[in-house]
C-alpha cells in the first residue's frame, strides 16, 4: 500500500504547524501539529485536491489558506486552522492563481485577486503586493519561493522548479531544497532535499517529502509519518519517529462554528 503523502506548512510566530495528508489520491485530511509537543489534532476531510503551494498557515496558526478542488470547481478558502470550512470562500472556474499567504504580520494576502474589502474573524487584508502573484505557486511565479524566504529560506540560485532554496541546520549542516516535476508516487511539482555537510558534500534524501531545522537537528516527513533526526558525521542519526498518518480514513466532521457555503 501506498503511503499517504504529507506537505507541511509551519507557521512562522509559533511552534504549530498546518499538515496536509493526502491519500487516496482525491482525499485530503488537515491537520494541525504542535511541532513542540508532538500532538496533531484532525480538522476536516475533503474529497478533493488541495493546492500546497498556493496554501498557508496565520503566524498564529490560528487561521489559515486554501486553494481547493474537485476537478469540476476551485475556490480559494479562510478558515480558523486546521478546520476546512469557511469563513470566508472564493469561487473560481479554473486553477490558475487562487489561494493565498499570510504576512509576517498575520495579514491575509490572495493570490491573482485584489485584497479582500471586509476579512472574516477580526483578519485585515494585505496590500496587494505583499506577495508575486502565481498561476502555480511555483512553475509561472515566485509566490512559493517567497513564502519560504518569510521562514528563513535563502533562496540560492535558480527560478521557477529549477530554484534552489538553503537553510542551516546545526554544526555547518545544510538542508537545501529543491523541486522536481513528474515524479512517481508525488505531486505534479515535488520537493526534493539534500543534505549537504560543512564540507560541501552532499547527501541526497530522495524519499522526503518536507524538512525543516528544529532543536538542533531536523523535523522531516517521509513514508506516511513525521520524524526528528541529528546531522552526524556520515548522515542522519537518532532517528526518531513523531507521528505516524498511515492509519487515518475519511470520516466527516462537522467545523466546530458556522462557515459559509460555496
Amino acid at each position: 500500500m501506498t503511503a499517504p503523502r504529507l506537505h507541511v506548512i509551519p507557521a512562522i510566530g509559533c511552534h504549530k504547524a498546518l499538515v496536509l495528508r493526502r491519500g487516496p489520491t482525491d482525499q485530503v485530511a488537515s491537520l494541525l501539529w504542535d511541532r513542540d509537543s508532538g500532538a496533531v489534532a484532525l480538522g476536516q476531510w475533503l474529497h478533493g485536491r488541495i493546492h500546497e503551494y498556493r496554501s498557508d498557515l496565520s503566524p498564529d496558526a490560528r487561521h489559515m489558506i486554501v486553494f481547493a478542488g474537485t476537478g469540476a470547481r476551485w475556490w480559494t478558502a479562510i478558515s480558523r486552522a486546521p478546520w476546512l470550512t469557511a469563513l470566508s470562500v472564493r469561487m473560481q472556474g479554473d486553477a490558475w492563481h487562487g489561494g493565498g499567504a499570510f504576512t509576517p504580520e498575520g495579514r491575509i494576502w490572495l493570490n491573482g485577486a485584489e485584497p479582500l474589502s471586509d476579512p472574516p474573524d477580526g483578519l485585515r487584508a494585505a496590500k496587494v503586493d505583499a506577495y508575486p502573484h502565481a498561476t502555480d505557486g511555483i512553475h509561472m511565479g515566485g509566490l512559493y519561493l517567497a513564502m519560504m524566504g518569510a521562514r528563513g529560506w535563502t533562496h540560492a540560485k535558480g527560478d521557477a522548479c529549477q530554484a534552489e532554496l538553503v537553510k542551516p541546520v546545526a554544526d555547518g549542516w545544510q538542508v537545501i531544497l529543491r523541486f522536481e516535476i513528474g515524479q512517481k508516487n508525488r505531486a505534479l511539482i515535488s520537493n526534493r532535499y539534500v543534505l549537504m555537510r560543512s564540507d560541501g558534500v552532499e547527501m541526497p534524501q530522495p524519499d522526503w517529502e518536507w524538512a525543516e531545522p528544529w532543536g538542533g537537528g531536523l523535523q522531516l516527513a517521509r513514508d506516511g509519518a513525521l520524524w526528528f533526526a541529528k546531522p552526524g558525521k556520515d548522515g542522519l542519526e537518532e532517528l526518531a519517529q513523531i507521528h505516524d498518518f498511515k492509519g487515518l480514513k475519511f470520516v466527516a466532521r462537522p467545523a466546530p462554528y458556522a462557515g459559509v457555503n460555496r
